[in-house]
């Protein structure tokens, strides 16, 4: 099972075996999410995403899955060029502890990489469901979090995305985003 992650391309485009988990309003925490309107898709495995290999107007890539998608209303997206793996092992060591707090649902986490399509290839990609933005936006501004967080901003080029899984991102969790970025 994989994950793919695209921007600029319709739910209607995916090949067979591919189902949509997200396609809601992103909002990005951090360096710029500039790549259009983005879906998530649960891509069950021996299906070929090599369509999108270098596809014009799309970003793309494919994150290998390690858990089914649950009834999350929320995803976010950790999407990371890395700088510095060495130095990123503590804050990967550190967050499972502080987000398990949060209903966080890994989907994937660190997996295998494929880039199909773009400008943008992280070599780092994770996949969370949460039951709610609301609970995205609590995690990431939590007082646990807070040590962690420098570290990936240092040792990463680093891409936090919140994104409903349908629809807006609830208001209360824009309110807070807006407070605080």
């Amino acid at each position: 099972m994989q994950y793919l992650v695209a921007c600029g391309l319709n739910a209607p485009e995916l090949p067979a075996g591919c189902r949509v988990i997200a396609d809601g309003e992103t909002i990005a925490f951090e360096e710029p999410w500039d790549f259009g309107p983005t879906l998530v898709a649960r891509v069950d495995d021996g299906v070929d995403l090599s369509s999108f290999k270098g596809k014009a107007g799309i970003t793309a890539f494919a994150v290998e899955g390690i858990n089914e998608p649950d009834n999350g209303k929320a995803i976010a997206i950790g999407a990371h060029v890395m700088r510095d793996p060495e130095g990123f092992k503590p804050y990967a060591a550190g967050v499972p502890s502080v987000i398990k707090n949060y209903g966080c649902n890994y989907i994937a986490r660190g997996g295998k990489v494929t880039a199909l399509a773009g400008r943008f290839v992280p070599d780092r990609v994770v996949l969370m469901q949460f039951p709610a933005a609301d609970e995205i936006v609590s995690f990431y501004f939590c007082d646990a979090y807070a040590p962690l967080l420098p570290i990936r901003l240092k040792t990463t080029e680093p891409r936090f995305v919140l994104m409903a899984c349908k629809g807006a991102v609830q208001d209360s969790a824009k309110r807070v985003i807006a407070e605080k970025l």
